[in-house]
């Protein structure tokens, strides 16, 4: 399974990179404690290029992105790092400067349109709303382009469907909507945060499609967020795994797809279907579930789950280091080790530590398929401090 967005927009160390995140960690303060959502998060985006975060819910994702656009709302709060946009750090910016910012050269698709959208205002004023906040589209020249821009993302009968509420549309038509309200002053950067939830197939296509051929014909850079790797297989030219609050693995989309080198992304890819695998293994889930953000494990976040984990990964954190080429990612192990002298190509039993032999004193090996028989999750695995 690999994605045919991968000759689309720049790839790293093509000039000067559009986006620059640094460190970035984001945390909410809480009545039960201090929740580290995001955690030293690095990463470059360049003009043209489409860049999917990827996931399971909770990991950091959309935090990541609302940092971006200053839209953490309390008891939220960036506690850390630079966001530089266009070598601009955008957290030293007043409300009012990144207010021009917002909108204007950063757009962002909410992964809701229902509940996005005002459900009492007509669709055609509030794409036209977006425009008149920032003055980049001549006034005389909003309404026309409201139209054109449905037209673009084709919906039919623009010109008559720009007076209707968001009720009256679908939800792949609010999606376009959505779309066409974040290309409305032309930005250079679309966030859009799971654009393709709650859609049938047929219409996350199109969606999709339409995504892809903004980019190619505008040239405007594109972070998705997503919890889908089909979907990011077929729009991403490169791809950032997070889980638990950091970056786990880094690299272009035919590398994550054919050479996955952390486990959880190992994991992920084999926990969907493959259409271009001759022979159809049973699906495996991921065992356990992710850590709790206030009391997080000692060593690897991802240890408490892995079938391959080594000693060190109970105690040291891993940093992300290069692989191969453009691939980097967190492990003390690497599937490239797990595959030598782990079994990794066999293996069925993906129990935490399995593999490897591994596990903390006192942890006692969940029955073998309790969690495919509807039984517990294995338990997780929080080390003292």
């Amino acid at each position: 399974m690999s994605g045919d967005g991968g000759g689309m927009g720049q790839m790293p160390g093509a000039g000067s990179p559009l986006l620059e995140v640094k460190d970035l960690s984001t945390h909410f303060f809480t009545e039960d404690g201090e929740v580290r959502a995001v955690r030293d998060v690095s990463f470059e985006l360049y003009p043209g290029e489409t860049l999917g975060i990827v996931g399971e819910s909770g990991c950091g994702k959309s935090v990541t992105a609302l940092s971006i656009l200053g839209l953490v709302q309390r008891p939220g709060k960036v506690v850390g790092g630079q966001i530089l946009f266009h070598g601009r750090d955008l957290l030293k910016l007043s409300r009012e400067e990144m207010r021009r910012v917002r909108g204007r050269d950063i757009a962002m698709i909410f992964q809701d349109p229902l509940s996005a959208l005002n459900p009492v205002l007509r669709i055609g004023y509030q794409i036209d709303e977006a425009m008149h906040a920032h003055d980049k589209v001549p006034r005389n020249e909003v309404a026309a382009r409201s139209v054109d821009l449905l037209n673009t993302v084709q919906v039919p009968d623009a010109s008559h469907r720009v007076r209707d509420y968001p009720h009256q549309f679908s939800g792949g038509m609010r999606q376009r909507a959505m779309i066409a309200m974040g290309l409305s002053n032309r930005p250079e950067l679309l966030i859009a945060d799971e654009p393709t939830t709650a859609l049938d197939v047929t219409v996350q296509a199109q969606i999709l499609e339409l995504l892809r051929e903004m980019n190619r014909e505008t040239g405007t850079s594109i972070i998705l967020i997503t919890h889908n790797l089909g979907v990011v297989a077929g729009l991403c030219s490169r791809v950032i795994v997070m889980y638990a609050g950091e970056i786990v693995e880094e690299a272009p989309i035919e590398q994550i797809f054919e050479n996955p080198q952390h486990p959880y992304t190992w994991a992920l890819l084999r926990s969907i279907p493959r259409i271009d695998f001759a022979r159809h293994d049973r699906l495996r889930s991921i065992e356990g579930l992710p850590p709790d953000l206030i009391a997080l494990p000692r060593g690897c976040k991802f240890h408490p789950r892995c079938p391959f984990r080594v000693e060190r990964c109970l105690t040291d954190e891993p940093s992300l280091e290069t692989v191969k080429g453009g691939q980097r990612a967190a492990c003390w192990v690497t599937m490239k080790r797990a595959y030598e002298e782990m079994g990794a190509a066999d293996i069925t039993d993906t129990r935490p530590g399995a593999a490897s032999g591994v596990h903390p004193p006192g942890f006692t090996l969940p029955p073998l398929g309790a969690a495919d028989d509807g039984g517990p999750p294995a338990p997780s695995e929080v080390a003292a401090p």
